[in-house]
């Protein structure tokens, strides 16, 4: 079994996650395959379980493995093409699609300004506060596939200053909750609806064309919402799916036959 380089300046997280990704290739896990937990590869590699979580969440956010609550972590078909909906990770992120395709993100504005009315009430602030707007586009393989404009508190965007976030090359929110702020709850509203014009002309379509919209409210632990956006997808280029879960006790005693 290969080892962690403790003498070597790259982190142990990527080291680990090197490893297993030799894993997936070699063949030693196939897809559907569950990897093992937290707990065995901190025994096994002598790891704090900090960094084996940093090492998941690398290996999920390259759609290497995904990970189902409460059941463990599992190998995931490189042929799958969707961008998946889950309420405590981020919804379209960096890492979507096969680990064989490219994803590029352009950011088009991240700055601090006036909140729009409706970002203000969604983030429970008072109309006419400033706060953090990052507005960006994702291409797939070269197609533009999303135009999406995140609002977030002023504190919260004050913690992407300076980070990798703000040039597209890393995810908002594994940024945003390495600063303390994770995902514990969300709502996500989906509805079709047609391109605004500025929208068309960046995701390359006629004015009025067919996309899915999106709004979703994030939340911390606490209760804070500490981002909302508006996204609006080619549904043409990206296909959506929702993972859902019954209760774990429901799912225990199942009351409907069918």
């Amino acid at each position: 079994m290969q080892n962690i380089d403790r003498s070597s300046a790259e982190p142990y997280y990527l080291q680990l996650a090197r490893i297993i990704e030799g894993q997936i290739r070699n063949g030693h896990f196939q897809v559907g395959d569950r990897v093992p937990g937290e707990t065995e590869l901190c025994r096994s590699f002598d790891l704090a379980r900090s960094t084996v979580r940093e090492t998941l969440r690398a290996l999920e956010h390259q759609r290497l493995i995904h990970i189902v609550p409460r059941r463990g972590a599992f190998v995931s078909n490189p042929a799958d093409s969707q961008w998946k909906l889950q309420v405590t990770q981020g919804f379209l992120e960096t890492g979507a699609h096969s680990p064989d395709s490219e994803i590029e993100t352009s950011v088009l504005r991240a700055e601090f300004d006036m909140l729009p009315e409706f970002a203000a009430k969604a983030l429970g602030l008072a109309v006419g506060e400033s706060g953090f707007i990052m507005e960006r586009i994702r291409h797939i393989d070269g197609k533009a596939a999303m135009h999406s404009t995140n609002f977030m508190p002023a504190d919260v965007g004050a913690l992407l200053i300076g980070k990798p976030v703000l040039e597209g090359t890393a995810s908002l929110n594994h940024t945003l909750a390495e600063a303390g702020f994770s995902i514990f709850a969300a709502r996500r509203e989906v509805e079709a609806v047609g391109a605004p014009p500025d929208t068309a002309r960046l995701l390359g379509l006629a004015k009025g064309a067919p996309v899915l919209f999106v709004k979703s409210k994030s939340r911390s632990e606490l209760g804070r919402v500490f981002d909302f956006y508006q996204s609006f997808v080619r549904s043409d280029v990206v296909t959506i799916s929702v993972d859902a879960e019954a209760p774990k006790e429901l799912a225990a005693n199942p009351s409907d036959p069918d």
